[in-house]
C-alpha cells in the first residue's frame, strides 16, 4: 500500500541530516581550521603528516575517539563533513574510528580493550585494520595470515608471500594500534577461521614493533594515503589481545571451545562487524561528496553565462545536457540520501552479525556508492575547466569516490552478493501478471518497480539450482540487478512516505521518470509498458524535470552548506577576483 503522506513534521534540511545539527555545526568549523589546508607547496609526505596532525587536532576538539566510534550519527557525520572538507583525512578515520576503535570497543571486554583504547581515545595512537592481502583481496575469509598459540599469547606469522597484508595506510612512523585478522590455528591443529586480535604495530617512536615489516607503496594519484604492504613474523600478543566477542574460550594449553553452534556460526560474521558500520560509513560520505559537488556545480551553472550567439547567453543551467544531466543526478542523490538516513537508522538498533543487517548494508554500498561516483563525475565535467582545480573540491571527491568503492569490499562483489541472497530469499513470492500500467500514476510507477524486481527474482531461480561455477558465475548480472532493483523500489517506497514535501514529491517524480526511462525496454520486453507509454515517460521526465528546477534553491539550501564553507571561487559572483584572491593569499604559499 502506498502511503502518500508520513505525519512526518521535520524540515527539509531535517530530513536530509542525520544525527545532531549542533554536531554537524561543531564538525564543520573544526574541519575549516585553516592551519590544515593544504597548500600548492606541500609534497606527498607533508600532505600526509598534515592529515595526521589534523586528526589529531579532530580528536582533540570533539572528545573521545571510543565515545564517537560507538556513536553511529556522529561517526557518520565525521565521515560525512570529512569527505566534503578534508578529504585527505577519510583513509584515516576509517581506521582509526571505525574499524580499530569500533572494534576494540564492541568485540572484547572493557578491561582487555582499555589499554588501547586509552591511546586511541586522544590520538596518541592512531588505528588501523589490517584484512586484506594480495592473495584474497577483500574476500577476507580466505585469509592465509596464521595465528599460533605460544604458551601465554600468540604468535602472527605470515606463510607466504601472496600472505602479506595489502595495503593498510601505515607507512607513516607514528604510534600505531592495530587491529590485525588471521586464521587460528589452535593446539589442537584444528583451523577455527578468522579470528581478531589487537597489536601494537608501531612503537611510540613509530618504530615497527619485533616482528613486523613495514614497506610503503608508491605514490596514489587519488587520494592521499600511506599505503603500504605488512608482514609478520613471529609477532607475539597477549592472550587479551584476542577480540572474541565472547563467543569462545581457549584454554590453557591453547584449545579453542565456542560456545555452542551458533557461535560458531557467527564468529566470522563478528569479526567483520565493524566492516559493516564502514561500508555504510563510506557510502553516507559518498553521497555527502555527491551533495557537496551539486551545490557547488548547480550553484555555478545558475550564474555563469554561456555566450551562444552575439545575440544569445542563456544560463548553463539552461543548457539542456547541463540542465537534465545534474537535475536528474540531484533526484537520485536526495533519494540516495533519504535512503542512506533509514538504514543509518535500523543499524543504530541492529545487531552487526544478523544476516539481514550485512546484507541491506551491502545493498545500500552498492545503491550509494556507483551513483555518487558518476554525480561528482558529471559535476566536474559539467563544469568543464573549473572543475578541474581543487580549490573547487569536485576534483578531490572523486579521489574520495574511488577510494571508497573498492573500501570495505568492492561494490560490484558485495552487490551481486547481496543480490544472490535476495534471489534466494524472495524466491516463490508471485510475480505480478503483465498488464500494461500508468507512468503518470504515481501508484503505477511503484508497481512496475516491484513488478522488475520480482520479475529478475524469478529469472534468477534457474541459476541457484546447482553450486556449479558456470552458475554462480551466470548468476552475477541478475544478482546486480535484483540488487539495483530492490533498493529502487524501497527508496521509491521512502519518497512517497515523505511527498508531503513539495521538494521531494518533485524528486520522486523526476526518480521514477528517470528510472523507467532507463530501463524502458526492459519493461516493454516483459509486456509492463507499451510504445505509447514509453514516448510519453520522455515527455513526463522533461515535464517533471521542470518543476525540479523550481525547488532548486530550498533543496540546495536543505544540504546544509554554504559559499563561505566551501569557499570555492566558482561559488563567487566575481569569479576573477575569487581567482585573485586565493592566488594571492599567503596562507596557501
Amino acid at each position: 500500500m502506498v502511503t502518500h503522506g508520513s505525519e512526518d513534521t521535520r524540515s527539509l534540511a531535517e530530513l536530509l541530516r542525520h544525527g545532531s545539527s549542533e554536531f554537524h555545526q561543531k564538525l564543520q568549523q573544526v574541519l575549516s581550521n585553516p592551519d590544515y589546508a593544504v597548500t600548492e607547496q606541500q609534497s606527498q609526505e607533508q600532505r600526509r603528516e598534515n592529515a595526521y596532525d589534523q586528526l589529531r587536532y579532530l580528536v582533540k576538539e570533539i572528545g573521545s575517539t571510543q565515545a564517537v566510534a560507538t556513536d553511529l550519527p556522529e561517526l557518520f557525520a565525521v565521515f560525512d563533513w570529512s569527505a566534503v572538507l578534508a578529504t585527505d583525512l577519510i583513509p584515516l578515520i576509517s581506521g582509526h574510528y571505525n574499524l580499530a576503535s569500533g572494534s576494540l570497543a564492541t568485540l572484547t571486554d572493557s578491561g582487555s580493550a582499555a589499554p588501547y583504547l586509552a591511546d586511541l581515545d586522544d590520538a596518541t595512537s592512531i588505528g588501523v585494520m589490517l584484512l586484506t592481502e594480495y592473495g584474497c583481496g577483500s574476500n577476507i575469509q580466505f585469509m592465509q595470515t596464521r595465528a599460533t598459540w605460544d604458551g601465554d599469547g600468540f604468535v602472527i606469522d605470515t606463510p607466504n608471500p601472496r600472505a602479506r597484508k595489502f595495503m593498510p595506510s601505515v607507512g607513516i612512523p607514528v604510534s600505531r594500534v592495530c587491529v590485525v585478522g588471521a586464521r587460528f590455528i589452535d593446539a589442537a591443529g584444528v583451523d577455527q577461521g578468522v579470528h581478531l586480535f589487537a597489536a601494537r604495530l608501531r612503537g611510540a617512536d613509530g618504530a615497527a614493533a619485533p616482528g613486523v615489516t613495514i614497506t610503503q607503496l608508491d605514490h596514489q594519484p587519488l587520494v592521499i594515503m600511506d599505503n603500504s604492504v605488512i608482514s609478520f613474523d613471529g609477532l607475539r600478543v597477549d592472550r587479551s589481545a584476542w577480540l572474541s566477542n565472547d563467543l569462545a574460550t581457549i584454554d590453557d594449553n591453547g584449545v579453542l571451545t565456542w560456545r555452542d553452534e551458533n557461535s560458531r556460526k557467527r564468529g566470522f560474521a563478528s569479526a567483520i562487524s565493524q566492516l559493516t558500520v564502514g561500508r555504510l560509513a563510506l557510502s553516507s560520505c559518498l553521497n555527502a561528496a555527491a551533495r557537496a559537488s551539486l551545490y557547488i556545480a548547480l550553484s555555478y551553472a545558475a550564474k555563469r553565462v554561456v555566450p551562444l550567439t552575439p545575440t544569445d547567453a542563456p544560463l548553463m543551467l539552461e543548457v539542456p545536457h547541463v540542465r537534465d544531466t545534474l537535475l536528474t543526478d540531484l533526484a537520485g542523490t536526495v533519494t540516495r540520501t533519504i535512503y542512506g538516513n533509514s538504514i543509518k537508522t535500523k543499524l543504530a538498533n541492529s545487531d552487526l552479525t544478523d544476516r539481514d543487517t550485512v546484507v541491506s548494508v551491502m545493498l545500500a554500498k552498492h545503491f550509494i556508492q556507483l551513483h555518487a561516483l558518476d554525480t561528482v563525475t558529471h559535476c566536474r565535467i559539467k563544469m568543464g575547466a573549473q572543475g578541474m582545480f581543487s580549490a573547487n573540491r569536485v576534483a578531490d571527491y572523486l579521489g574520495v569516490c574511488h577510494a571508497a568503492i573498492t573500501g570495505e569490499g568492492d561494490c560490484h562483489v558485495l552487490g551481486s552478493v547481496a543480490g544472490r541472497v535476495l534471489a534466494k530469499y524472495l524466491a516463490g513470492k508471485p510475480v505480478p501478471e503483465p498488464g500494461l500500467h500508468d507512468p503518470a500514476d504515481p501508484v503505477d510507477r511503484l508497481g512496475l518497480l516491484n513488478a522488475r524486481t520480482l520479475t529478475i527474482v524469478q529469472e534468477a531461480q534457474q541459476f541457484l539450482a546447482s553450486p556449479d561455477l558456470a552458475d554462480r558465475l551466470a548468476i552475477i548480472p541478475e544478482a546486480l540487478s535484483l540488487a539495483e532493483a530492490y533498493c529502487a523500489e524501497d527508496a521509491l517506497q521512502l519518497l512517497h512516505q515523505h511527498a508531503d514535501h513539495p521538494e521531494i514529491a518533485a524528486v520522486r517524480d523526476v526518480y521514477a521518470l528517470h528510472y523507467l526511462d532507463q530501463h524502458v525496454a526492459w519493461y516493454l520486453t516483459h509486456g509492463l509498458l507499451d510504445i505509447a507509454a514509453a514516448q510519453s515517460i520522455k515527455q513526463q521526465l522533461r515535464q517533471a524535470i521542470d518543476n525540479l528546477a523550481g525547488h532548486l534553491p530550498s533543496l540546495l539550501d536543505a544540504f546544509g552548506f554554504s559559499d563561505e564553507i566551501l569557499a570555492a571561487p566558482v561559488l563567487s559572483a566575481d569569479l576573477p577576483a575569487a581567482w585573485d584572491s586565493r592566488c594571492n593569499d599567503p596562507r596557501r604559499h
